[in-house]
Formats: C-alpha cells, structure tokens, sequence
C-alpha cells in the first residue's frame, strides 16, 4: 500500500471536479502511470515497420513529439479519459535513492543475470518535487490519440460530418464500432440524448473547427492528394449506407435526406467549388438550396428525357409492329398516320399541360404565387 499524497482526477466528474467517492489515486502511482511507456501493442500505436504512418492523415500527428519529460498524457485508470500530467522539479536522482534492484537474494541464473544487465542504468532515474493532473485542451488530446491505431483517420472522417448529426454508418458502422466507443469515452464526440437518437453521435462546433484546421494542408505533395482522394473514395459509400439504414429500418426520410444533401456537399468540397472548410451556417444554408436547386433541375430534366424518350421508341416500336404484321404496305399508311397524330397529341399534352408552367423553367403553376412574391 502506497502512503503517498493522493490526488483527485478532474475527469470523472462535472465542473472540472471529481465526482463524489471514496476511490483516490496515490500520486506516486499516477507519476509512475504517466513516465511509463508502454510498448506499441499495449498502447494500440503503431509499430516501426508500420507504413500507414507516413501517410496522411496519421503522418499529422508524428509531427511533433508531445510527451515531454515535464507533460506527460496517460489515459485514466477509472473512466479511460485522456489526463495530461504535469511535473514539476524534474532532476536527476541520487546515487542512494534510485534502486537497481541488486541484492544477495537475487537469482543468478543467465536469463535472470541478462535482465538485470537490461536494466536501465542508475542516472536515468530521476525525481519530481510535485505533479499536478489536468483535463488536457482539445487540441492537445488530439495530438495525443492520434497516434493510436485507427484514430487518425476516423478523426478525420469526424472533421467532415455534420457536428450535430453523425449516425453510427456514417461514422464507419460495425467495422469502426471500437474506435467509435473509444472516441466517446475519451470525450471527442458524445450520443445525442433519446431514445429514437441511439446510434447518432455530436460533437461541439468549436471542436469540429479545430479538428478541421488542424487536418487542412497547407501545401499537399502528390502523395497526400491520393491518400486524401482514397479516404473520401471511402466516405461516400458510408454515407449512402447510412441513408438507406435510416430509410429502411427507421422510416426517416429527413435523416435520408441529410446524408444525401452531405454526400453531396462534400463532392462539391472535394472537387474545390466550396471555400475552404468550416463554412458558417449562412453557407451551409445557401449550399443545401443549391443542391436542393440542382436535384429539382435534375429531376425536370429527368422527366422531358422520359417524356421524349417514350415517344420516340413508342412510335419507333410501333411503326416497326405494324409493318412487320401487315404484308401489304399500301394498306398501312392509315395506322401510320393514327401513330403519329398519338404521338403529336401527347407531345401537345406535356407542353399545354394546366399542372405545368413552360415560362423560365419547367415548375408546377403552384410555385407561380411564390415567385412572383419573391421577384415581383
């Protein structure tokens, strides 16, 4: 049992204070949590001989070292949030107060002898006066779990969604379920309360923004565009999933919706035809009517394709009926004639239509009121 000062965590509980328990932590062993450095398997990071590393966007965080010997981060022994440890009155500790661990008792054989001589040499322990724990800033935390396996990409995927709308699929679904939960406890994004709103995630706008400059690259090589252009290759096809889950299993066309009004904001972001990411919501606003524009437009167009297209392969398809029916052709020449004078009446139907107005665009003749509100 440790007889050390006990220090109180910051993270367990509300207000920036450690919620009501018995539970208190020796500050020795927080140090100790803190100075350890776990090997790449037990820490989830990557190994040496990894190449995803060096590739964007896991390469942002290798930037910078931000252990240092007076900050460390470790995660917390109670609820796993990240803890950032600062210690005060580093030095180099004396000869008499560092122990190798030597004594009469010990074992000699040669792998016992060997480990011993493993050891790290006596004038790299060194002593603290104080520690302090903190709830590290956003940013700083960031750079910490960057590093682990996963995280960096996910993170990155999380910059793109919408801060208050960020389903489960979109997110990555099963595959990314771990990181996702990983995420939640370390407080970068949380479930949106409700029942009906159990595998929705949101994150503080502020966050997202900063979440966003920190992947924005400033002169991108050649290698970082294809790694940038594989992880959207990637994000779309979660998007799509995502709106046909919501469709399907919870008959919720407006969340169908959002994902496919997403999926197409971030083409327009990805082919450059939007300002550089975070946009106001005035943007967003005046990017969703656009879209909104583009898929009416979309759909008119659509529907005179349609239109032409039945009128031609129907008098086509049907001229081809009759002569191949009739041997005589100069007794076919009347239901040549009843053929197109169908096809002319129909063309005339879809022009002179009461539902439809052919002034600007093809709208129906209830936008009429509307736009004469707007435009005078």
């Amino acid at each position: 049992m440790c007889h050390f000062l006990s220090v109180t965590l910051p993270c367990c509980g509300t207000n920036g204070r450690e919620a009501n328990s018995s539970t208190r932590f020796c500050a020795a062993c927080i140090l100790k949590l803190a100075v350890t450095r776990p090997s790449a398997s037990t820490s989830s990071e990557y190994h040496r001989y990894d190449d995803e590393p060096d590739e964007y966007p896991v390469r942002k965080f290798y930037e910078k070292n931000v252990q240092k010997e007076n900050k460390r981060f470790c995660e917390c022994p109670r609820c796993r949030d990240i803890l950032l440890v600062k210690i005060k009155g580093v030095q180099p500790a004396d000869e008499d107060d560092s122990d190798d661990g030597s004594s009469d008792n010990e074992c000699d054989c040669s792998d016992c002898v060997a480990e011993r001589r493993d050891r790290a040499p006596r004038e790299s322990f060194k002593t603290a006066t104080s520690i302090s724990v903190h709830v590290p800033s956003f940013r700083a935390k960031c750079w910490h779990i960057g590093r682990k396996r996963g995280v960096a990409k996910l993170l990155w995927k999380v910059a793109l969604l919408h801060h208050t709308f960020m389903p489960f699929e979109a997110l990555g679904g099963e595959e990314e379920k771990g990181t996702i939960l990983r995420l939640t406890g370390w407080g970068i994004i949380e479930k949106v309360p409700g029942k009906w709103n159990a595998n929705v995630y949101r994150m503080d706008r502020g966050d997202q923004t900063k979440l966003i400059k920190f992947f924005r690259l400033k002169d991108p090589s050649e290698k970082d565009q294809k790694s940038e252009c594989l992880l959207m290759s990637y994000v779309g096809p979660c998007l799509m999933v995502a709106a046909w889950k919501h469709l399907r299993d919870e008959y919720r066309i407006d969340r169908s919706l959002r994902m496919l009004n997403r999926f197409s904001f971030l083409g327009l972001h990805f082919f450059g035809y939007l300002p550089p990411l975070p946009l106001s919501w005035r943007q967003e606003l005046v990017v969703t009517a656009f879209i909104l524009f583009s898929v009416t437009l979309a759909a008119q167009l659509l529907c005179v394709l349609l239109v032409y297209a039945t009128v031609f392969f129907g008098v086509g398809l049907s001229v081809c009926y009759v002569l191949k029916r009739i041997n005589n052709v100069t007794y076919c020449w009347w239901q040549v004639i009843i053929l197109s004078y169908v096809a002319y009446r129909l063309n005339a139907w879809f022009y002179e239509s009461p539902y439809l107005s052919w002034g600007v665009l093809v709208s129906p003749k209830a936008m009429i009121p509307v736009k004469k509100l707007l435009w005078g």
